[in-house]
């Protein structure tokens, strides 16, 4: 084993990178990347919101929410329209063709999930949930508290 394998950070990180091409092979046919799918998933969820709360949910700036939306709006997989209350305020839902699409990041999200957890224990991979929710935790007080 090499330091870098006793690293969290890169340990974390490689994992990430391998999650996100393995999913983005299997979506990248049907024109859809991964950074779509946390934001379809928060429509689905809310029906209807704005740019500044899905990036506050999804947990990304706002500069990058609003590039994201950007492609997924000329994909048509969203609308945005102009709130009735604020015409400054664009409000984000899913297209029809946004709800077929999370469909299929669904199931590719599923089958990447069960190809990297193979070989381990439901026991296994729950407590390996446990540590990331509570690590994720940590930080996110961090962040919270900081300038």
């Amino acid at each position: 084993m090499t330091t870098r394998t006793h690293s969290l950070g890169f340990v974390v990180a490689s994992l990430h990178r391998r999650i996100v091409a393995r999913l983005s092979a299997l979506t990248e046919p049907q024109n859809v990347m991964p950074g779509h799918f946390p934001v379809l998933r928060c429509l689905r969820d809310l029906k209807v919101s704005t740019q500044v709360e899905l990036a506050r949910i999804v947990g990304v700036e706002q500069p990058s929410m609003a590039a994201t939306l950007m492609r997924m709006e000329k994909a048509g997989l969203i609308q945005r329209v102009s709130d009735e209350t604020d015409g400054r305020k664009k409000l984000v839902s899913l297209t029809p063709q946004g709800r077929d699409m999370l469909v299929v990041m669904t199931a590719s999200a599923l089958s990447v999930y069960r190809e990297a957890k193979a070989g381990l224990t439901e026991a296994e991979v729950g407590e390996f949930l446990r540590i990331a929710r509570k690590m994720t935790a940590n930080l996110e007080v961090e962040r919270d508290d900081g300038p």
